[in-house]
């Protein structure tokens, strides 16, 4: 299946399916059992084609400045991202970017080249952080929890002007721009696909009013609804919409009972 490069998601609202790029050695679940997949390149190349070829929309890279979860060694999110893009010809990607260690400019520029590189194959995942001691080691400043996702909503807020305005003017408490006008715009219309995830009544907000995606993890199904709907009611009163991914596991295993006899 191909993606429509003039507009920043398929046009279908079919289940679409994404996996997670080990592009961390590591680190991929909780868990002291030795973890098959490899952080190399060739790899990860392999990956991805095989998972375009099986069908799937998204690769989800991620991005960590020191290790977590065991992923001792990281490859950054955006470059990373552009490598699997050139080994692909259908498969979006989806750049990690934490606001603080990233500009909104920065990315904006970045993801705008890399879309024309790919024509219209990339996407961001905007991660407001958790890991405090991460944010110590780069020496980035450590806001509280409601904090960053204020944050991330005013750098969503710059993106999506600085990709689709002329002269774009902004005063926000963390971001501030004057007159700004970026050329080329991206591919993508209106911009780019921005992803978010989080569970806390601040990512819930920030995703009712600015995100393109929502991404739920862990949950009962009653507890994935209620947290769906509540998203939805938010959204609905400006008349923003917001589509929901959720986090899913197949456990894999040999079965005790005996295969049937081939015919």
């Amino acid at each position: 299946m191909s993606h429509d490069t003039t507009s920043s998601a398929p046009a279908s609202d079919g289940i679409r399916f994404a996996y997670w790029v080990p592009n961390v050695s590591g680190g991929l679940v909780v868990s002291t059992i030795a973890q098959r997949t490899d952080w190399s390149l060739e790899y990860n190349q392999r990956l991805a084609q095989a998972a375009e070829k099986a069908g799937f929309d998204y690769a989800l890279s991620q991005i960590r400045f020191t290790a977590g979860y065991g992923a001792e060694y990281q490859h950054e999110s955006v470059s990373f991202s552009q490598a699997l893009l050139h080994a692909t010809t259908k498969l979006k990607v989806l750049a990690a970017i934490l606001p603080g260690p990233w500009s909104p400019a920065v990315v904006a520029k970045q993801i705008a080249t890399i879309d024309h590189i790919s024509a219209g194959r990339i996407a961001i995942n905007v991660v407001s952080g958790w890991f405090k001691g991460e944010f110590q080691a780069i020496g980035e400043p450590w806001l509280e929890h409601d904090e960053r996702y204020r944050r991330s909503e005013e750098f969503i807020r710059a993106l999506k002007g600085i990709w689709t305005e002329d002269n774009f003017t902004f005063k926000g408490d963390f971001y501030r721009f004057n007159n700004y006008t970026l050329s080329p715009k991206p591919v993508q219309k209106p911009h780019p696909e921005i992803f978010q995830g989080g569970s806390s009544r601040a990512a819930r907000d920030m995703a009712s009013r600015v995100s393109d995606w929502y991404f739920t993890n862990g949950n009962t199904p009653e507890g994935v609804k209620a947290q769906i709907d509540d998203i939805r009611a938010k959204a609905a009163e400006t008349g923003h919409r917001v589509r929901i991914g959720i986090n899913a596991f197949v456990i894999a295993r040999d079965t005790p009972r005996k295969r049937p006899a081939p015919c």
